[in-house]
């Protein structure tokens, strides 16, 4: 059969959309698109510029195009100030109610109590990289509640195989702090440019029961400012998490057994 290479149509096409700042495209054996990563400017319509995406794929390129291979991550309104902020593919937001009258000024809450209530956050620790035979294995170490956690991916030292160990990597440290409450699956990962910056674009899917039957799926990106690829692509991921592994590290964690002492 005849490879038929849409690696370069697919992304000049993307490139013509208005709001699309940068795309990355990665083929099957076929040279269909079996992944492809969009970053787009603030304001459109994620849902519907994935619609837009694949009607465009299917024109250009005379082949169908499965929309779950399509991620999206869109910069924020002011990029310079919070470069890149998560989407999620949601339902249309309910139009907003009529303003209320201003509620009554709290009391300040005592610091234990903000403490407790405060948004449950992971800590990068550390990442290694370790080369051999053409593979290259990455392990990413996170912290949470004085706990430190593990996760381990391994790709062929090629292409985007460092993106994606270091954001597998990432996401199954942070399976391994949610005690597997929730998992975090590495769906895509690739590097794109937008503005004269390179990016780093991770697509997940969450999967507990917390969050329902269905998958979640989870885009996140962040740019490449060290020059570091492979720490970008971890943070990236960890980016992607961030919808849900607040509700995952809030889950009941199991305690420590008590010593008992036992007499004759």
């Amino acid at each position: 059969m005849e490879r038929l290479r849409t690696k370069e149509a697919a992304e000049a096409a993307l490139r013509e959309l208005p709001s699309v700042l940068g795309a990355s495209v990665r083929e099957d054996i076929r040279g269909h698109p079996r992944e492809v990563h969009v970053l787009i400017r603030a304001g459109p319509d994620v849902r519907r510029l994935a619609r837009d995406v694949r009607d465009l794929l299917e024109e250009r390129l005379g082949i169908p195009i499965d929309q779950r291979v399509i991620s999206i991550a869109q910069l924020s309104e002011s990029y310079e100030a919070a470069p890149v902020k998560e989407m999620v593919f949601e339902p249309p937001a309910v139009p907003d109610a009529p303003a209320a009258a201003p509620a009554p000024a709290r009391p300040a809450k005592p610091a234990a109590e903000e403490e407790q209530t405060a948004e449950p956050r992971l800590i990068y620790s550390g990442l290694e990289s370790v080369t051999r035979a053409a593979r290259c294995t990455i392990r990413v170490q996170l912290e949470y509640d004085g706990r430190e956690f593990q996760g381990e991916a391994a790709e062929m030292d090629a292409g985007q195989g460092r993106v994606r160990a270091a954001a597998a990597a990432a996401l199954r440290a942070a399976t391994a702090a949610c005690l597997d409450s929730i998992r975090l699956e590495l769906e895509q990962a690739s590097v794109v440019k937008a503005h004269d910056r390179d990016y780093v674009l991770v697509s997940a899917l969450a999967i507990s029961p917390l969050l329902g039957r269905r998958p979640v799926p989870l885009v996140g990106a962040q740019p490449l400012e060290t020059g570091d690829l492979e720490l970008t692509a971890a943070l990236a991921a960890l980016k992607a998490g961030n919808r849900v592994l607040g509700l995952g590290l809030r889950a009941p964690r199991p305690q420590p057994a008590r010593r008992r002492d036992v007499r004759a």
